[in-house]
């Protein structure tokens, strides 16, 4: 089991290359740009945080990506000390499309699974998740 898991891995961070490299982005942009469609406004800390960045690389990397049309970024108006960080509507349906793509074959190739079955594997991956999240902070230094 080890070995298929180390393997769906890989083939996780294979594609999220693939995908940074045909947008153009790093890997850690990506991430950052990820967290911007779920959450849709986010301070630049969590986007760091994210991205496995520190707070002056996560600034360097919404200067690139702002100056790459990608986001736009304003004050908070209830805490000017605190920057925000939103998708640029045009470059959100570029990335949405490929997103969808991709979503529609993951679909196709669990279309003969039942709506337990499939509960059952975003409950393993919500699982996963959290234990990747626990090594990489580990290995960060930072549990």
């Amino acid at each position: 089991m080890q070995a298929d898991v180390a393997e769906t891995v890989s083939d996780g961070v294979a594609l999220q290359e693939a995908l940074a490299d045909r947008l153009g982005l790093t890997t850690s942009d990506l991430r950052a740009i990820t967290l911007l469609m779920r959450k849709g406004t986010v301070a630049t800390s969590e986007l760091a945080d994210a991205a496995g960045l520190t707070s002056g690389a996560a600034t360097r990397m919404v200067d690139r990506l702002e100056r790459a049309n990608w986001v736009e970024r304003f004050m908070d108006a209830r805490d000017r000390r605190r920057v925000l960080v939103v998708l640029n509507k045009t470059r959100r349906g570029e990335i949405g499309e490929v997103y969808a793509e991709m979503s529609h074959s993951w679909m196709s190739a669990l279309a003969d699974k039942t709506d337990e079955e499939l509960e059952t594997v975003l409950e393993i991956f919500d699982r996963m998740r959290g234990v990747a999240r626990e090594h990489a902070a580990t290995l960060r230094g930072e549990a």
